[in-house]
């Protein structure tokens, strides 16, 4: 399995026999769902699930290659690990620390007979599997028929709530298990806040409405953001005060967008869209990074920000999403999720970036 070598693979970089597992992020991976309960313990040649009741069942109808062992009174967790420990030779255990409370690690140095070393595996997360891919993809291509949906469904008069709704239904009409995250939608000066959720404020004829949206497909997210002009009858979109906005943002994008590549830094696709946006004069209305990459949770590293030296390599999946914020006007930004190649970087959705909204279903 892949999964499992590469993970024993970085244990023998880092030194270790074994390492335990108990994030949900990192779990999932392993356990074939999306839960805060139960634990994974990978050595050098096993593997081992340790779950409760209710999740036992689900878990051996999905997995192989693990041995499952079921949590309850009669084993609990200690002892459950002490007998693997002794069983499998460990004594050097990694764990991941910054998931795990001090009581808990207290515990397992005074019971555990092996020395325990705290350790994060978020890098392992970095470079997503073939499957990892698809399922992104899959993610992906439901917020793209969504927002194409949405640009058609909204009028003025409808309140944000609404196009939120009806957003987050179109999505599990298409077969989103959930949405990503709550639903951004931030029309007229409202656009100016990054993360301004769904309110019951009526959407009016010559507003802008930024969308930030995503669909969690099969434990993994979709990110997207779109930013659509709700015309009045006979206006054009050159004459809107945010349209010269709108143009740099979507310059700002497109170059990050080009900028992809293996060996880049994450920094400088950064800088890409940010020297557009400054030579313009939008710099200080640009307050946010980039972008961030995208898997089983909506944000992940590494971040398209100033400070990421991270080199990009194929596999890695990132959105790109400058704005300009403009408080008391409004704002924009513009968003896909890209997939690193061997050669450059492949937008994963096919909408393109129209302004206008059509108000036509």
């Amino acid at each position: 399995m892949e999964l499992l070598t590469r993970l024993r693979a970085w244990l023998t970089a880092e030194k270790l026999d074994a390492v335990l597992i108990s994030s949900r992020q990192n779990k999932q991976q392993h356990l074939g769902i999306s839960t805060a309960s139960g634990y994974v313990l990978v050595t050098h040649q096993a593997a081992h699930i340790l779950t409760d009741f209710r999740y036992y069942s689900d878990i051996a109808s999905r997995v192989s290659g693990y041995t499952l062992h079921l949590l309850d009174a009669a084993n609990p967790l200690t002892a459950l690990l002490s007998n693997l420990i002794a069983e499998e030779g460990i004594a050097t255990l990694g764990f991941e620390g910054e998931q795990v409370s001090w009581q808990t690690g207290s515990q397992w140095r005074d019971t555990l007979d092996a020395k325990l070393c705290s350790i994060s595996l978020d890098a392992l997360r970095q470079i997503k599997t073939a499957d990892e891919i698809d399922r992104i993809r899959a993610a992906c291509q439901i917020a793209d028929r969504a927002a194409q949906y949405i640009r058609r469904f909204i009028q003025p008069g409808m309140r944000e709530r609404e196009v939120a709704a009806e957003l987050e239904w179109f999505m599990k009409q298409q077969g989103a298990d959930k949405p990503s995250f709550d639903t951004i939608v931030a029309s007229g000066a409202r656009g100016a806040l990054p993360h301004g959720k769904a309110t019951d404020k009526v959407i009016a004829a010559g507003e802008m409405v930024t969308l930030d949206f995503g669909a969690q497909h099969q434990g993994y997210c979709s990110d997207m953001t779109r930013t659509f002009l709700v015309a009045g009858q006979g206006q054009k979109q050159e004459d809107h005060p945010l349209y010269r906005v709108y143009q740099t943002v979507l310059e700002a994008q497109l170059a990050a967008i080009a900028a992809i590549r293996p060996g880049v830094a994450c920094q400088q696709i950064d800088a890409a869209a940010r020297t557009v946006i400054e030579r313009a004069g939008f710099g200080p209305q640009f307050g946010h990074n980039t972008g961030h990459a995208i898997g089983i949770d909506v944000h992940e590293n590494p971040r398209f920000s100033p400070t990421d030296m991270t080199l990009l390599q194929p596999g890695m999946l990132l959105t790109v999403e400058p704005g300009i914020y403009i408080d008391g006007l409004g704002g924009v930004r513009i968003e896909d999720v890209v997939l690193v190649t061997a050669t450059g970087a492949e937008v994963l959705y096919t909408m393109g970036k129209t302004l206008l909204a059509t108000g036509e279903n």
